[in-house]
């Protein structure tokens, strides 16, 4: 066979991209070429390198031990060969390109829409790829690391870089209608007699601990009966059509019903721990000059977003009390 007829870097990314995914069909459908185009240049690929790189089972294809010593080169060679790519083509490291964003969905249609937008409007050179993504188990060969993961709760992978951002306060909440039509709230024992939003396979879900100076009190939404989702966004909308009480709500999803009275705090002075929020990213030893841009600013965006301003609610609260003492 002629070694030389390998086709450029088509057939290692096509490689890269199997091993990720683990079926040739999903990265033909990610690449957009026919699953058959895939499967010829695996074959093409391995006749280059004169050995087996998968193993095809019923389940997918599964990397050889050199399938693994390849990908783990594969990855350094194809960072390096865009490298290249921008020293020549963008000698100046003008703002341009492709980029892409994974983040959960409800960052998605709240917030990182709205930045992507802006991002490519003041870059037109600038293609942002935004999606919306649950899943919590990333690894080092999890196909969403192409670029930037914005995600929240507990880091599972070491083999990825981690820059930590600001974490997002949570807060309990209720609609005015909702609170008015039911027993009051005083102590957290108090909603066992209500009905709670509970999330499932998420960051947010499990019991939820509250504290109120040394006391605390743990909060179980994970009854037999009720409802209970992975969507925050559809627990969050039945509190905000005052069909029960919304556990462990992002303050900055929250902040603007807050201030426009569509949703009220319930038991604001019991604490509930912060979640944390990250930055994820594969470890290159050069990253261009696009993703590294577009890294920082959705950093900045984050850090910036608007939240739910404790020491202001509760003063709007006591200013609001004493109107109406007078």
């Amino acid at each position: 066979m002629d070694r030389d007829n390998n086709r450029g870097m088509r057939d290692w990314l096509i490689f890269i991209r199997t091993a990720e995914t683990g079926s040739l069909s999903e990265t033909a459908r990610q690449l957009d070429i026919s699953t058959a185009a895939a499967s010829k240049s695996i074959g093409r690929f391995e006749r280059y390198l004169d050995t087996v790189l998968f193993t095809r089972t019923p389940q997918g294809m599964k990397l050889t031990e050199a399938g693994v010593t390849t990908l783990a080169r594969a990855r350094d060679i194809t960072v390096s060969f865009h490298a290249l790519l921008e020293e020549i083509r963008n000698p100046e490291r003008k703002i341009k390109g492709a980029v892409r964003l994974a983040a959960p969905a409800i960052v998605c249609e709240f917030l990182a829409n709205e930045w992507c937008l802006d991002y490519t409007q003041v870059h037109p050179n600038v293609r942002v790829f935004l999606d919306a993504r649950e899943r919590t188990d990333l690894r080092f060969d999890s196909p969403e690391l192409d670029d930037v993961v914005l995600r929240s709760g507990r880091i599972e992978s070491e083999d990825l870089v981690h820059r930590k951002l600001s974490p997002v306060k949570l807060l309990i909440c209720a609609s005015p209608d909702y609170l008015s039509r039911h027993p009051a709230i005083s102590h957290p024992c108090d909603l066992e007699r209500h009905t709670l939003m509970g999330m499932h396979n998420n960051g947010l879900s499990g019991p939820l601990m509250l504290y109120c100076g040394e006391e605390s009190y743990l909060v179980d939404s994970s009854a037999e009966n009720g409802i209970s989702s992975n969507n925050l966004l559809a627990m969050f909308n039945l509190a905000l059509k005052g069909r029960g009480i919304s556990l462990a709500t992002p303050g900055w999803l929250a902040a603007p019903y807050l201030s426009k009275g569509q949703l009220v705090s319930v038991l604001p002075e019991w604490k509930i721990p912060e979640l944390p929020a990250w930055l994820i990213w594969r470890q290159h030893t050069r990253q261009n000059t696009l993703f590294t841009h577009f890294r920082d600013y959705i950093e900045q965006c984050w850090n910036m977003r608007p939240e739910f301003d404790e020491l202001h609610y509760f003063k709007s609260e006591a200013d609001s009390e004493a109107v109406g003492g007078k």
